[in-house]
């Protein structure tokens, strides 16, 4: 089954609590109580999206948290791969092929790497800014390049 983790769908509503803020620092109480989202697992994710260098991180007082980028330039391939590593749906199509002994005469690793290419490409081509509004628009766009 394919299927984000927790922590990745986490961080994509984390970075979603960004919109509206004139790129202000916020910190992760705030996001917490913006996302309903426990301030452990936050506070969790927000590390891992600044080791990441999604996320610039302030200390002090008045520390917190704000996007190295603009948050139409935020894709959510990367806050998934940020989190979970590559998008690969085979241990091949992450440059794992040692992995499998049937990669040098396997019949389906370019019919994988098609679907694998287009799962990518629309999660490349759907940003932070176009989340409330990625329905039809989005689905029609990647649909034809398949």
């Amino acid at each position: 089954m394919l299927k984000i983790t927790r922590l990745a769908d986490y961080a994509v509503v984390i970075i979603c609590s960004f919109r509206g803020t004139g790129n202000s620092i916020i910190s992760a109480k705030e996001i917490s109580k913006k996302t309903s989202i426990n301030k452990a697992t936050v506070n969790k994710i927000l590390s891992i999206l600044v080791r990441k260098k999604i996320l610039i991180a302030s200390r002090g007082v008045n520390g917190g948290y704000k996007t190295v980028k603009q948050l139409d330039k935020i894709s959510i391939k990367e806050l998934i791969e940020a989190i979970e590593g590559p998008v690969a749906l085979t241990n091949c199509m992450d440059n794992n092929a040692g992995d499998c002994n049937l990669f040098d005469q396997c019949v389906t690793k370019n019919t994988w790497g098609i679907v694998n290419n287009v799962i990518r490409d629309a999660l490349e081509g759907i940003k932070i800014l176009d989340i409330p509004n990625a329905s039809k628009d989005i689905i029609n766009t990647t649909s034809t390049k398949i």
